[in-house]
């Protein structure tokens, strides 16, 4: 029996226009009433997350900034917050590269992107944004640093970004434009098993679905996992099952024909 169900939001639950499935609060209703619990697995914050899903803050459990910060029955249980000198390492190391960063964290999202366009991609995923001119002056306390680049991340440039924090951070590519950088060992996949073994809940129990990279470690912690039709295709040699697309309410699909017949 299925007891847990985690989901990435962008390119798996979401369509392209953003928008959630329209039977999306009929089926949590339904789950909740099972017992079945859902998680919201996303890079985006809880400041985000609780605004789209204000009236299930208190039912689904939220999967924050890619495993960085997660959130329980409406309560923070685990926050991984990335010590300072590390942090202005990657702000000295990023600015001379000419990426855009965001810091993530307890207070809001930090950023020195001064171009209009790269402010409404911004927007699209943070809320309580604040620019900074000098990021050193940011105060508070952070648990994912997003890195943006607007005509996208090489393999190379990647790699590279990669490769110079791998001794104490988690780099992952979260999409063709964004990589975000957390603190050794901080994934989705490692935040699902935190809530796994917080319920008592077993690998053949977990339900997921997702569509890139940032994904597969927490494919990995499910035995029903689901590669959307668009994903990635490392996401696809992961994956147990692969779904359909985003655009056609693939994850409420499979959540009522495995969970709710």
């Amino acid at each position: 029996m299925i007891k847990i169900i985690a989901t990435d939001m962008d390119g798996t639950l979401l369509d392209d226009e953003k928008q959630l499935p329209s039977n999306f609060e009929d089926v949590i209703s339904d789950l909740s009433r099972r017992k079945i619990n859902f998680v919201i697995s996303s890079g985006r914050s809880f400041n985000v997350l609780k605004k789209q899903f204000t009236r299930h803050i208190d039912d689904l459990t939220f999967i924050c900034d890619n495993g960085a910060y997660i959130v329980v029955g409406g309560k923070n249980i685990y926050t991984s917050v990335i010590d300072r000198q590390t942090v202005t390492d990657i702000i000295d190391r990023c600015e001379k590269l000419g990426y855009t960063l965001i810091l993530c964290g307890k207070k809001g999202a930090w950023h020195n992107a001064s171009d209009e366009s790269q402010n409404k991609e911004i927007s699209n995923y943070y809320v309580c944004q604040t620019y900074l001119k000098d990021l050193h002056d940011c105060t508070d306390e952070i648990f994912k640093v997003a890195v943006f680049k607007e005509d996208g991340f090489s393999n190379a440039q990647y790699e590279a970004l990669s490769d110079c924090f791998a001794d104490r951070c988690n780099v992952l590519l979260s999409g063709s434009h964004w990589v975000d950088i957390m603190n050794k060992g901080v994934s989705k996949g490692s935040a699902l098993s935190t809530i796994c073994n917080r319920f008592g809940v077993g690998y053949n129990e977990v339900m997921a679905f997702g569509d890139y990279l940032n994904d597969v470690d927490m494919l990995n912690c499910a035995y029903y996992s689901f590669a959307m039709s668009n994903a990635h295709s490392s996401v696809k040699q992961v994956a147990n099952f692969i779904t359909g697309s985003n655009n056609d309410n693939s994850v409420m699909k499979e959540v009522k024909k495995y969970c709710l017949q």
